[in-house]
């Protein structure tokens, strides 16, 4: 998901509240940063038109979770014939709503078993990362676990996202319960919640801090720091490299039950899938391609994590569990 570029809406791309396109047009769901101007959508759509001469409508739905909710809502009367941005954290809940169509495409084989999802029948990744907390190197000492987050020195120096509104905050919740377990999670909560200058509703906000250096440390992505090189000029925000390993985000792009066009659909995923596609993805999505022949850019080869550990949870057991976790971690928060 683009979380480096501010949310400009691709006006051209845009067709909200669209009808059933005709057969042969695509109409596809997503979140903001895919149609926003820098985002991935104006870099891969017109490719992919002028291939299957057809129009691609990709209509924004908000987030990730909004997404899977416009899909859910339609589903006795489905408008989407795709749907992309779906992750590993909402996975099983779109598999329990029954809002996804089976299919694997031809060309999967491009795609490492480490990051294919437990349901691999009904989600095709096209690309991943890894949550990490990006600091100032020239203000901050080296941060190397969950521990060093705790040093009294960090207190109200820390910017994170909110889990019930945003997929990475969601993700930090997760990744504390696969590095501390249940109940343990609260006790590291308990004891970082000093540290934690705000807690914004999603990503942009926390970034926006960062970057006017109201906070040093934000959490964001191992695929950060590569726009900062890149776009900024700037080689000492780096990606915190934690000993306990770090919690994957798989996204995927998934046929939508009960499309009328299933075969442009089809197309599509194994389209994206291509190095054509694959290779817009670090510098507009900012993550990693899941093609494993594409070479990626010297600034991710030079200052993208890739942590040695991948932690992820069972999407069954976060799908049944997530709201106690985000209600008990809210409790926390809210405490005195």
């Amino acid at each position: 998901m683009n979380k480096i570029i501010t949310i400009i809406l691709f006006s051209v791309l845009i067709v909200s509240g669209c009808a059933q396109q005709p057969t042969g047009d695509l109409t596809i769901y997503t979140y903001d940063s895919m149609v926003s101007e820098y985002g991935l959508g104006p870099k891969v759509v017109p490719k992919f038109e002028e291939k299957c001469n057809c129009k691609v409508n990709m209509v924004s739905k908000g987030d990730a979770g909004q997404v899977l909710n416009a899909l859910i809502l339609e589903k006795d009367n489905p408008k989407a014939d795709l749907v992309i941005g779906l992750d590993n954290s909402l996975i099983f809940d779109a598999l329990e709503q029954g809002v996804l169509e089976e299919f694997t495409p031809s060309n999967a084989s491009l795609i490492p078993e480490q990051i294919k999802f437990s349901q691999d029948k009904y989600l095709t990744p096209y690309d991943y990362g890894y949550f990490a907390f990006v600091y100032d190197a020239e203000v901050v000492a080296e941060l190397d676990s969950f521990d060093s987050l705790l040093d009294s020195s960090l207190k109200n120096k820390i910017a994170i996202q909110n889990p019930r509104t945003s997929s990475p905050g969601l993700g930090l919740l997760l990744w504390t319960i696969a590095v501390y377990g249940d109940p343990g999670y609260k006790d590291f909560w308990t004891e970082f919640k000093p540290n934690i200058l705000t807690v914004t509703d999603g990503w942009d906000e926390s970034a926006g801090l960062f970057a006017v250096k109201e906070v040093p440390i934000y959490l964001s992505y191992g695929t950060s720091p590569p726009y900062y090189a890149e776009f900024e000029g700037i080689e000492t925000y780096l990606a915190a490299d934690f000993k306990e390993g770090h919690y994957v985000q798989i996204e995927g792009m998934g046929i939508v039950k009960g499309t009328k066009n299933r075969k442009r659909a089809e197309e599509f995923i194994e389209f994206s899938l291509t190095e054509e596609f694959q290779k817009e993805i670090p510098f507009n999505q900012f993550m990693f391609p899941v093609n494993k022949n594409v070479e990626l850019p010297q600034a991710f080869q030079d200052y993208a994590l890739q942590p040695e550990t991948q932690l992820e949870l069972d999407p069954e057991l976060v799908d049944e569990k997530q709201e106690e976790w985000i209600s008990e971690w809210e409790k926390i928060m809210l405490s005195g």
